[in-house]
């Protein structure tokens, strides 16, 4: 019996509704990949980048150094959603590998520069002249060297190996700029301030006295994009008041607003200013971790995506008893106090603490997704998971675990994808790649370029969109593409790269509307570049769709 008109409409929708939902599954992964980066990732390259920082071999200190590790191991935990799900779509035969590279290229550039630039409190915004330059010019080279590679629609061995020798020269460019800026005397005052850079970051740490106690603090940023090991060496001292702990300096300030809430850990330089990161309320301290020795981990949370960590240190496990007790005193909202446990019994003790709390639905619903993933992660991880901090000597093994993880959240992505293309065949699984699984991988890159911002460091989230892109091309396609010829005894590799002509003219034109801003601008920035570069991202978005579903023809094949 042929099937009817109408049973062939109901199977049409049922289908469409069914892709709809996968829709949720994906933004799940979008999720996942995230909290694999924030939770073993990225902190694997921290302590990483905190032993280069404290070796006494001088040319391991240069790894430490922000503009080094940024554009170099902090690069590669950015894009490591993109290295894996560009090696995964080999294996799978999937289209949406490439599109995924190239539409981060485009979102990074776009979105992270657009929003930095919007978000930054001071304005315009300062371009430091040397690494902008070197970043665009590779950024050029591999564009250049993307189109070479997959012009004839076939990638071979001295492709991938030429793209790989690239990075190792862009990684020595990075390594040896400010020797360059040094020798040549190209821009002394970027020289001299990157060197008092250099030199706050060396410290790390600060001291003080916090509720009687001396202590050391450590901050530590949760972002992918965003690392906050380095800070200014200062001395500063917090006493108890009737509204909370702050600074002497800045307890009249504090005394202004006290229905702001109590107001905890906030240091002296000016007035509502914490290290880098914008005043910390006892109010927002959702979690105390006790660690060992005489260390806590102290969590807050001052919205969904912003979370900052403070590593106080006391001279011995008394003295952090009586700090403990102290915080506890002056919080305004009791936290959830306990002994850090990387097994998966803390990610039944954290739910638990979620539901029994007055926070609203959306909060909660993000600690059941928060559960599952834990569940996953801690059973496998828990023995080299480095926010223990008797376990940081194992950080390469938390390292590749979390690559693992990433793999595999990276494959379960794309079959997704595949899913919604099966059942709306309207949206083919190339155009889910350059878009939303684009979007859905740096998403996390563009909420820390705005908290960056926020601190007063756009600079460094523009920087660091540039450097990702850079490595984006050079890694996350060429490491993958090496790594299928090697299994595939080096024969080709037949790429379907439908559309990367107009994907390579939007990742230049980009490039070319950003140095243009900055041109102009005399190695500035100004807030209406920032938004003219997000509706630069809205039109190529529109572009697209209208070009995947027929609303006109397409403009470049």
């Amino acid at each position: 019996m042929l099937p009817t008109e109408t049973s062939v409409a109901n199977s049409d929708t049922g289908g469409t509704i069914i892709g709809l939902m996968w829709f949720a599954m994906i933004i799940l992964m979008f999720f996942a990949q995230h909290h694999v980066c924030d939770a073993y990732f990225v902190p694997a390259i921290n302590v990483f980048v905190d032993r280069m920082r404290a070796s006494k071999l001088k040319w391991l200190n240069r790894w430490g150094e922000e503009t080094v590790a940024g554009a170099t191991i902090c690069a590669l935990g950015c894009n490591g959603p993109e290295l894996f799900t560009n090696l995964i779509s080999l294996f799978t035969h999937s289209d949406a590998g490439i599109g995924v590279v190239v539409g981060s290229e485009i979102f990074n550039l776009l979105v992270i520069t657009g929003a930095a630039v919007i978000a930054a409190p001071t304005l315009p915004l300062l371009i430091d002249k040397a690494s902008f330059t070197r970043d665009c010019l590779f950024y050029f080279l591999s564009i250049v060297l993307l189109y070479i590679a997959l012009k004839d629609q076939r990638v071979d061995a001295t492709e991938a190996g030429i793209l790989l020798f690239a990075a190792a020269v862009y990684v020595s460019a990075v390594y040896f700029t400010m020797d360059i800026v040094d020798c040549l005397r190209l821009d002394e005052r970027a020289s001299q301030a990157v060197s008092a850079s250099e030199r706050m970051l060396s410290c790390g740490m600060q001291s003080g006295r916090m509720h009687g106690v001396d202590v050391t603090v450590l901050q530590i940023l949760h972002s992918r994009m965003a690392d906050g090991h380095g800070g200014p060496a200062e001395s500063w001292n917090m006493d108890p008041t009737e509204i909370g702990i702050i600074s002497s300096s800045n307890r009249d300030a504090a005394k202004l607003r006290p229905e702001s809430g109590s107001i905890g850990f906030q240091f002296g330089r000016k007035p509502g200013a914490l290290t880098d990161s914008g005043p910390l309320r006892y109010q927002d301290l959702a979690e105390v971790a006790v660690m060992s020795e005489g260390t806590l981990e102290l969590t807050f949370i001052r919205n969904l995506v912003e979370l900052v960590t403070l590593r106080v240190t006391a001279p011995s496990s008394e003295a952090r008893n009586l700090l403990l007790e102290r915080i506890g005193l002056y919080s305004l909202q009791k936290p959830w106090i306990h002994k850090y446990d990387a097994t998966v019994v803390s990610a039944f003790e954290h739910l638990r603490h979620a539901m029994s709390s007055e926070k609203g639905i959306l909060t909660k619903l993000v600690a059941v997704v928060e559960f599952m993933l834990d569940l996953l992660l801690k059973s496998t991880l828990f023995w080299c998971d480095v926010k223990d901090i008797t376990k940081e000597s194992r950080w390469p093994m938390c390292f590749f675990g979390a690559m693992i993880w990433l793999a595999t959240f990276s494959w379960m992505m794309l079959e997704v994808a595949e899913a919604i293309h099966y059942n709306i065949p309207i949206i083919p699984s190339s155009f889910l790649g350059i878009t939303v699984c684009a979007i859905g991988t740096s998403f996390p890159n563009a909420v820390a370029s705005v908290i960056l911002a926020a601190q007063n460091k756009p600079a460094a989230a523009i920087a660091n969109a540039l450097g990702s892109n850079v490595q984006n091309v050079f890694l996350a396609m060429a490491l993958p593409w090496m790594i299928y010829l090697a299994y595939t005894d080096f024969q080709p590799i037949g790429m379907s790269v439908a559309g990367i002509n107009e994907g390579v003219v939007w990742m230049m034109g980009t490039l070319m509307i950003v140095a243009l801003f900055v041109l102009l601008g005399g190695c500035t920035l100004g807030r209406v570049a920032g938004y003219i570069l997000i509706i630069v991202y809205v039109v190529y978005l529109a572009l697209t769709c209208g070009e995947t579903f027929g609303w006109w023809p397409v403009l470049m094949y």
